[in-house]
């Protein structure tokens, strides 16, 4: 039976100091028997409006959902399963995503996930989540994976794995420590996205509903303003560890580009992908899918070889005269805007938008002067955001470092 720690001297990291010198060895119990998977047992109506979570909607290293998208249960597909809040998802493709979800409502998930069902007597949920996220096992798992161009957990490796497992109430007093700490990291989370609500009020304030125009701003279409560039399909087959990054829609984020579990491409399969290259200050958005609408930006300072992959586009200002590019991004990110991408797309449960379709889309053109002047207060926001990220940073570190004392047996 594979143990997390395999010699003796990483054994005693699952002992505690008794008091007089002594060590208490910590009892284990491998997941299957703890944890088995076993989805919910629900019955959903096909008109039922369902959670439907996949991968790209659960952020990597915190397990965070960062979109709760629902849909008919019809429409969510066969490679899929229920769950509820007896469960712990775990996602056995690309561990090292770290992407463990502890659900607080019902829904269908993708097989992706497996569904982790903790015994109630014998192992606490909020407790099981936090191994798994922990990086002592992220480490380990990562390493116990089969397929190197889509790697997935090896699940027998992965129900062998012994938990260590203290007495239930000292579980729960572990989880609720990590709950505090984590609740800090959740505040600093929070005052981020405060910032950005106060950068959409400040938009609305400038300029009012892009769409409907009550200011009655110029309009023009926006492929006479900007250049939509559409991906390449690059061959999955040609991805390898090393190489030049292929963005895809679950690298997007709005504030930057998240290369974790990005594709990769080695120089000589490029090939007539190279026309797809992305360049600094690109604002990209995911055209299909769950997440049409969701956007990513480009660093300014970019000084490596990105590529397009085919599902997302690239929105590029050719003439500065006419459009900032903080105004065009704050304008994409409207709910506004992205309700109105969405009638774009068809508003179906799997929408497709495609580069025509957001070329022919008309969108308002402000003074360049008050553009400018919202740009300006995108700066001074930044600058708040950036000081922000790093106390999170530092509230990070230190939640890394209870996790690796609490299933050591020192909290």
């Amino acid at each position: 039976m594979t143990r997390p720690l395999q010699d003796e001297s990483r054994r005693q990291d699952h002992r505690r100091e008794n008091g007089t010198g002594g060590g208490v060895e910590i009892k284990t119990a491998a997941l299957k028997e703890v944890a088995p998977a076993q989805a919910a047992r629900l019955s959903f109506q096909p008109k039922d409006l369902v959670w439907q979570l996949n991968l790209d909607q659960i952020e990597a290293q915190s397990g965070r959902i960062l979109s709760k998208v629902t849909g008919l249960a019809s429409a969510a597909g066969t490679s899929t399963q229920p769950f509820d809040t007896g469960n712990v998802l775990y996602s056995k493709l690309r561990p090292y995503l770290n992407k463990v979800v502890c659900p607080d409502s019902p829904g269908i998930a993708t097989t992706e996930l497996v569904p982790l069902r903790p015994h109630p007597k014998k192992l606490d949920r909020q407790y099981l989540t936090y191994y798994l996220r922990s990086p002592e096992f992220v480490t380990w798992i990562s390493n116990e994976v089969a397929g190197a161009k889509m790697p997935r957990v090896t699940m027998k490796v992965f129900w062998d794995h012994e938990i260590p497992l203290p007495p239930l109430a000292e579980q729960k007093r572990i989880a609720a420590i990590l709950d505090a700490a984590d609740a800090l990291r959740t505040k600093r989370r929070e005052a981020l996205a405060q910032l950005d609500a106060l950068l959409q009020s400040t938009f609305l304030t400038l300029f009012d509903d892009p769409v409907s125009n009550p200011m009655g701003w110029e309009m023009a279409a926006m492929g006479s303003q900007l250049k939509v560039i559409g991906g390449y399909a690059f061959k999955s087959e040609d991805f390898q560890e090393t190489g030049s990054p292929v963005i895809r829609i679950s690298n997007l984020n709005k504030d930057s580009i998240d290369l974790d579990g990005c594709a990769r491409i080695p120089k000589a399969k490029i090939g007539k992908g190279e026309k797809f290259r992305i360049i600094a200050g690109d604002t990209l958005i995911a055209m299909s899918g769950a997440t049409t609408g969701k956007l990513g930006l480009v660093p300014d300072d970019l000084n490596d070889e990105w590529y397009l992959n085919q599902r997302v586009g690239a929105f590029r200002i050719p003439d500065i005269s006419r459009i900032d590019r903080e105004y065009l991004r704050a304008l994409l990110a409207s709910p506004f805007y992205q309700r109105h991408v969405l009638n774009l797309a068809g508003g179906a449960a799997q929408p497709n938008i495609s580069g025509k379709q957001l070329e022919s889309a008309e969108i308002p053109l402000p003074p360049l002067p008050l553009q400018q002047k919202f740009a300006a207060i995108v700066e001074s926001v930044e600058r708040q955001k950036t000081t922000q990220r790093a106390h999170l940073a530092e509230l990070d570190a230190l939640f890394a470092a209870l996790q690796h004392r609490a299933f050591r047996g020192e909290l």
